[in-house]
Protein backbone atom coordinates (compact mmCIF):
# COMPACT_ATOMS: atom_id res chain seq x y z
CA UNK A 1 0.00 0.00 0.00
CA UNK A 2 3.06 2.41 0.42
CA UNK A 3 4.86 1.35 -2.36
CA UNK A 4 1.44 2.34 -4.21
CA UNK A 5 1.24 5.69 -2.65
CA UNK A 6 4.52 6.20 -3.14
CA UNK A 7 4.63 5.25 -7.07
CA UNK A 8 1.54 7.21 -7.38
CA UNK A 9 3.47 10.38 -5.76
CA UNK A 10 6.13 10.24 -7.67
CA UNK A 11 4.00 9.72 -10.97
CA UNK A 12 2.23 12.86 -10.46
CA UNK A 13 5.54 14.52 -10.15
CA UNK A 14 6.70 13.36 -13.50
CA UNK A 15 3.54 14.81 -14.85
CA UNK A 16 4.31 18.18 -13.02
CA UNK A 17 7.29 18.38 -14.77
CA UNK A 18 6.50 17.75 -18.16
CA UNK A 19 3.72 20.20 -17.58
CA UNK A 20 6.17 23.12 -16.53
CA UNK A 21 8.64 23.58 -19.03
CA UNK A 22 9.31 26.60 -17.32
CA UNK A 23 11.22 25.54 -14.78
CA UNK A 24 14.12 24.50 -16.83
CA UNK A 25 13.11 20.90 -17.64
CA UNK A 26 13.61 20.73 -21.73
CA UNK A 27 11.46 17.61 -21.81
CA UNK A 28 10.41 15.01 -20.30
CA UNK A 29 12.79 11.64 -20.34
CA UNK A 30 15.07 13.59 -21.83
CA UNK A 31 18.92 14.04 -20.29
CA UNK A 32 19.10 17.76 -18.67
CA UNK A 33 22.42 18.19 -19.76
CA UNK A 34 21.15 19.90 -23.18
CA UNK A 35 23.52 21.83 -25.21
CA UNK A 36 20.70 24.43 -26.34
CA UNK A 37 21.65 27.99 -26.83
CA UNK A 38 20.26 30.52 -24.10
CA UNK A 39 20.17 33.92 -26.15
CA UNK A 40 21.11 35.27 -29.64
CA UNK A 41 23.47 38.14 -29.69
CA UNK A 42 23.15 41.25 -32.18
CA UNK A 43 25.16 41.45 -34.87
CA UNK A 44 27.91 44.12 -34.66
CA UNK A 45 26.82 47.87 -36.13
CA UNK A 46 27.26 51.30 -36.35
CA UNK A 47 24.64 53.06 -34.43
CA UNK A 48 24.51 55.89 -37.23
CA UNK A 49 21.23 58.70 -36.41
CA UNK A 50 19.44 59.20 -39.45
CA UNK A 51 20.79 63.16 -40.03
CA UNK A 52 24.01 61.51 -40.26
CA UNK A 53 27.17 63.29 -38.46
CA UNK A 54 26.94 66.94 -36.85
CA UNK A 55 27.69 69.94 -39.10
CA UNK A 56 31.05 70.61 -39.09
CA UNK A 57 31.94 74.23 -39.52
CA UNK A 58 35.57 76.44 -39.72
CA UNK A 59 36.84 77.32 -36.68
CA UNK A 60 34.33 75.82 -34.71
CA UNK A 61 34.94 73.74 -32.23
CA UNK A 62 33.89 70.10 -32.90
CA UNK A 63 33.18 66.74 -30.60
CA UNK A 64 30.39 64.32 -31.82
CA UNK A 65 30.59 60.34 -30.58
CA UNK A 66 30.57 57.44 -33.18
CA UNK A 67 28.09 55.27 -31.72
CA UNK A 68 28.00 51.76 -32.54
CA UNK A 69 26.19 48.57 -30.91
CA UNK A 70 25.48 44.97 -30.68
CA UNK A 71 28.51 42.88 -30.48
CA UNK A 72 29.93 42.43 -27.31
CA UNK A 73 32.26 46.00 -25.31
CA UNK A 74 34.56 47.55 -25.37
CA UNK A 75 34.94 48.64 -28.69
CA UNK A 76 37.88 49.34 -30.46
CA UNK A 77 37.04 52.47 -33.82
CA UNK A 78 40.26 53.19 -35.95
CA UNK A 79 40.16 55.27 -39.39
CA UNK A 80 40.99 52.55 -42.28
CA UNK A 81 40.81 54.53 -44.82
CA UNK A 82 40.53 58.17 -46.11
CA UNK A 83 41.69 61.69 -44.35
CA UNK A 84 40.00 63.47 -41.43
CA UNK A 85 39.44 66.79 -41.53
CA UNK A 86 42.43 68.70 -40.55
CA UNK A 87 42.18 69.54 -37.17
CA UNK A 88 39.79 67.07 -35.85
CA UNK A 89 41.42 63.75 -34.57
CA UNK A 90 39.66 60.45 -33.24
CA UNK A 91 39.82 59.27 -29.68
CA UNK A 92 38.29 56.12 -28.64
CA UNK A 93 34.59 56.72 -30.21
CA UNK A 94 35.06 60.15 -30.26
CA UNK A 95 36.20 62.48 -33.17
CA UNK A 96 36.65 66.08 -32.16
CA UNK A 97 38.91 69.39 -32.54
CA UNK A 98 38.59 72.16 -34.58
CA UNK A 99 38.82 72.37 -38.46
CA UNK A 100 40.98 74.35 -39.92
CA UNK A 101 40.48 74.02 -43.45
CA UNK A 102 37.25 73.91 -45.83
CA UNK A 103 36.37 71.15 -48.17
CA UNK A 104 34.74 67.59 -48.24
CA UNK A 105 36.04 64.76 -46.87
CA UNK A 106 35.58 60.70 -47.03
CA UNK A 107 37.13 58.35 -44.20
CA UNK A 108 36.23 54.32 -43.28
CA UNK A 109 36.28 53.54 -40.11
CA UNK A 110 36.12 50.18 -38.34
CA UNK A 111 35.01 49.36 -35.14
CA UNK A 112 36.31 45.95 -33.61
CA UNK A 113 34.38 44.43 -30.45
CA UNK A 114 35.57 41.96 -27.67
CA UNK A 115 35.10 38.98 -29.22
CA UNK A 116 37.17 40.22 -32.30
CA UNK A 117 34.15 40.81 -35.06
CA UNK A 118 34.48 44.03 -37.06
CA UNK A 119 32.36 46.30 -38.75
CA UNK A 120 33.00 48.67 -41.14
CA UNK A 121 31.86 51.94 -42.66
CA UNK A 122 32.56 54.58 -44.64
CA UNK A 123 31.53 58.95 -44.00
CA UNK A 124 31.38 61.59 -45.71
CA UNK A 125 31.72 65.17 -43.94
CA UNK A 126 31.73 68.74 -45.46
CA UNK A 127 33.76 71.56 -43.31
CA UNK A 128 32.01 74.46 -44.21
CA UNK A 129 31.75 78.65 -43.04
CA UNK A 130 30.12 79.17 -39.74
CA UNK A 131 26.66 80.68 -40.80
CA UNK A 132 26.24 84.27 -39.41
CA UNK A 133 25.86 84.62 -35.32
CA UNK A 134 21.77 85.17 -34.96
CA UNK A 135 18.93 86.18 -32.27
CA UNK A 136 15.40 84.84 -32.48
CA UNK A 137 12.09 84.42 -31.72
CA UNK A 138 9.74 80.95 -31.75
CA UNK A 139 6.74 82.39 -32.32
CA UNK A 140 3.69 80.76 -31.51
CA UNK A 141 1.23 79.69 -34.12
CA UNK A 142 -2.19 81.94 -35.15
CA UNK A 143 -3.84 84.30 -32.46
CA UNK A 144 -2.51 84.59 -28.83
CA UNK A 145 -5.50 85.88 -26.28
CA UNK A 146 -3.71 85.17 -23.25
CA UNK A 147 -0.09 85.47 -21.79
CA UNK A 148 1.81 83.66 -24.13
CA UNK A 149 5.68 82.85 -23.26
CA UNK A 150 7.90 83.26 -25.95
CA UNK A 151 11.55 81.64 -26.01
CA UNK A 152 14.41 83.35 -27.50
CA UNK A 153 17.10 81.59 -29.16
CA UNK A 154 20.68 81.66 -30.37
CA UNK A 155 22.17 80.14 -33.45
CA UNK A 156 25.94 79.57 -34.11
CA UNK A 157 27.06 81.88 -31.19
CA UNK A 158 31.02 81.59 -31.63
CA UNK A 159 32.51 83.43 -28.69
CA UNK A 160 29.71 85.12 -27.46
CA UNK A 161 30.43 86.75 -24.23
CA UNK A 162 27.41 89.47 -24.05
CA UNK A 163 24.41 90.46 -26.35
CA UNK A 164 21.47 93.04 -26.85
CA UNK A 165 18.92 92.13 -28.00
CA UNK A 166 15.37 94.17 -29.22
CA UNK A 167 12.01 93.27 -29.99
CA UNK A 168 9.47 96.13 -31.37
CA UNK A 169 6.06 94.72 -30.44
CA UNK A 170 2.77 95.44 -31.46
CA UNK A 171 0.49 98.16 -29.87
CA UNK A 172 -1.31 97.04 -26.74
CA UNK A 173 1.01 94.13 -25.99
CA UNK A 174 2.86 93.89 -22.89
CA UNK A 175 5.65 92.41 -21.42
CA UNK A 176 5.17 90.92 -18.20
CA UNK A 177 8.32 88.73 -17.52
CA UNK A 178 11.33 87.78 -18.73
CA UNK A 179 13.50 85.02 -17.59
CA UNK A 180 17.04 83.91 -18.51
CA UNK A 181 17.72 80.25 -19.44
CA UNK A 182 21.10 78.26 -19.69
CA UNK A 183 22.72 79.85 -17.31
CA UNK A 184 22.87 83.23 -19.09
CA UNK A 185 22.57 86.77 -17.36
CA UNK A 186 19.90 89.30 -17.93
CA UNK A 187 18.61 92.89 -17.32
CA UNK A 188 15.51 94.11 -19.31
CA UNK A 189 13.32 96.98 -20.24
CA UNK A 190 10.43 98.37 -22.26
CA UNK A 191 9.89 101.44 -23.57
CA UNK A 192 6.70 102.05 -25.15
CA UNK A 193 7.02 99.01 -27.72
CA UNK A 194 10.17 98.44 -27.46
CA UNK A 195 11.15 95.53 -25.83
CA UNK A 196 15.35 95.63 -24.71
CA UNK A 197 17.24 92.33 -23.48
CA UNK A 198 20.75 92.84 -22.10
CA UNK A 199 22.19 89.15 -21.90
CA UNK A 200 25.95 88.22 -20.61
CA UNK A 201 27.23 84.56 -20.92
CA UNK A 202 29.25 82.86 -18.34
CA UNK A 203 30.23 80.41 -21.23
CA UNK A 204 29.84 80.03 -24.40
CA UNK A 205 26.10 78.84 -25.34
CA UNK A 206 25.19 75.96 -27.55
CA UNK A 207 24.03 76.81 -31.29
CA UNK A 208 20.32 76.56 -30.57
CA UNK A 209 20.03 77.18 -27.22
CA UNK A 210 17.52 79.10 -25.47
CA UNK A 211 18.61 82.11 -23.91
CA UNK A 212 15.75 83.82 -22.74
CA UNK A 213 11.64 83.41 -22.24
CA UNK A 214 9.39 86.11 -22.66
CA UNK A 215 6.10 86.95 -21.14
CA UNK A 216 3.92 88.53 -23.07
CA UNK A 217 0.45 89.78 -22.47
CA UNK A 218 -2.04 91.20 -25.18
CA UNK A 219 -4.58 93.96 -24.88
CA UNK A 220 -7.00 92.26 -27.48
CA UNK A 221 -6.56 88.45 -29.55
CA UNK A 222 -3.41 89.06 -31.89
CA UNK A 223 -0.96 87.39 -34.12
CA UNK A 224 2.58 87.75 -33.42
CA UNK A 225 4.06 87.66 -36.95
CA UNK A 226 7.08 89.72 -38.74
CA UNK A 227 8.62 90.49 -35.84
CA UNK A 228 10.68 93.87 -36.16
CA UNK A 229 14.25 92.64 -34.28
CA UNK A 230 17.49 93.91 -33.85
CA UNK A 231 20.28 92.47 -32.20
CA UNK A 232 24.23 92.72 -31.53
CA UNK A 233 26.84 90.27 -29.92
CA UNK A 234 30.54 90.90 -28.72
CA UNK A 235 33.24 88.42 -27.54
CA UNK A 236 35.14 88.02 -24.34
CA UNK A 237 37.56 90.72 -25.41
CA UNK A 238 34.63 93.67 -26.06
CA UNK A 239 34.96 93.06 -30.31
CA UNK A 240 31.61 93.52 -31.95
CA UNK A 241 31.05 90.02 -33.87
CA UNK A 242 27.92 90.87 -35.21
CA UNK A 243 25.27 93.67 -35.90
CA UNK A 244 21.95 93.53 -37.38
CA UNK A 245 19.73 97.01 -37.18
CA UNK A 246 15.86 96.65 -36.73
CA UNK A 247 13.89 98.58 -38.86
CA UNK A 248 13.23 101.42 -37.06
CA UNK A 249 16.73 101.82 -36.21
CA UNK A 250 17.82 101.59 -39.71
CA UNK A 251 15.25 104.11 -40.83
CA UNK A 252 17.20 106.62 -38.31
CA UNK A 253 20.32 105.76 -39.33
CA UNK A 254 19.54 106.35 -43.02
CA UNK A 255 17.63 109.72 -41.95
CA UNK A 256 21.13 110.49 -39.46
CA UNK A 257 23.28 110.16 -42.66
CA UNK A 258 21.28 111.62 -45.30
CA UNK A 259 21.28 114.40 -43.20
CA UNK A 260 24.85 114.87 -42.48
CA UNK A 261 25.34 114.48 -46.54
CA UNK A 262 23.21 117.14 -47.04
CA UNK A 263 25.39 119.56 -44.55
CA UNK A 264 28.28 118.68 -46.47
CA UNK A 265 26.96 119.02 -50.10
CA UNK A 266 25.57 123.07 -48.69
CA UNK A 267 28.60 123.56 -47.12
CA UNK A 268 30.68 122.57 -50.29
CA UNK A 269 28.50 124.89 -52.61
CA UNK A 270 29.17 127.54 -50.34
CA UNK A 271 32.65 127.30 -50.78
CA UNK A 272 32.39 127.45 -54.41
CA UNK A 273 29.95 130.42 -54.67
CA UNK A 274 32.22 132.33 -51.69
CA UNK A 275 35.32 131.45 -54.54
CA UNK A 276 33.82 132.41 -57.44
CA UNK A 277 32.57 136.00 -55.85
CA UNK A 278 35.66 137.14 -55.22
CA UNK A 279 36.63 140.81 -56.05
CA UNK A 280 38.04 141.51 -59.25
CA UNK A 281 40.80 144.06 -58.15
CA UNK A 282 41.65 141.34 -55.45
CA UNK A 283 43.61 139.85 -58.68
CA UNK A 284 46.40 141.64 -60.07
CA UNK A 285 46.03 143.16 -63.80
CA UNK A 286 49.07 141.93 -65.37
CA UNK A 287 51.26 138.76 -64.03
CA UNK A 288 54.61 139.40 -63.63
CA UNK A 289 56.89 137.92 -65.57
CA UNK A 290 58.92 134.84 -64.62
CA UNK A 291 62.64 134.53 -65.54
CA UNK A 292 65.25 136.83 -67.10
CA UNK A 293 64.63 138.73 -70.24
CA UNK A 294 67.20 138.27 -72.02
CA UNK A 295 66.34 140.86 -75.18
CA UNK A 296 68.63 143.72 -75.31
CA UNK A 297 66.64 147.12 -74.83
CA UNK A 298 66.49 149.34 -77.83
CA UNK A 299 68.42 152.51 -78.24
CA UNK A 300 68.04 155.69 -78.92
CA UNK A 301 69.08 157.14 -82.55
CA UNK A 302 71.95 159.55 -82.20
CA UNK A 303 71.52 162.61 -83.50
CA UNK A 304 74.35 165.85 -84.59
CA UNK A 305 74.19 168.97 -82.90
CA UNK A 306 73.12 171.67 -85.30
CA UNK A 307 76.24 173.75 -86.42
CA UNK A 308 76.67 177.33 -85.69
CA UNK A 309 78.54 179.98 -87.77
CA UNK A 310 81.58 181.48 -85.60
CA UNK A 311 81.24 185.17 -84.75
CA UNK A 312 83.29 187.95 -86.16
CA UNK A 313 86.74 188.98 -85.09
CA UNK A 314 86.90 193.08 -84.83
CA UNK A 315 90.31 194.66 -86.17
CA UNK A 316 93.39 195.55 -84.26
CA UNK A 317 93.90 198.97 -83.55
CA UNK A 318 90.32 199.48 -82.04
CA UNK A 319 88.82 203.09 -82.06
CA UNK A 320 85.98 204.29 -84.50
CA UNK A 321 86.74 206.29 -88.10
CA UNK A 322 89.95 207.49 -88.92
CA UNK A 323 91.81 208.61 -92.42
CA UNK A 324 95.19 209.86 -93.39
Amino acid sequence: MAHSRFAARRGLGVLLACALPAFGLVACGQDLTSTSSTSARDALYFNERASGLPPVYLQEPYSTTIEVAGGAGPYTVRRIEGTFPPGLNLTGTTLSGTPTKAGTYTFTLEVTDSTLSSKQKSYTVTVQDLPPLSLALTLPAGQIRGETRVPVTINAPRSVRAARFSWTLPANVTVTRVQPEGGALLFWRQDGTRLTLDLGFKAVPRSGARVALISVKPGAPITLGSPDLGYEARGGDGKLIVQKLSAEDQKKLDAQRAAEQKKADEQKAAEQKAAEQKPAESKPADAPKTGTDTTPPTEAPKTDPPKTDPAPTPPAGGGAGGGK
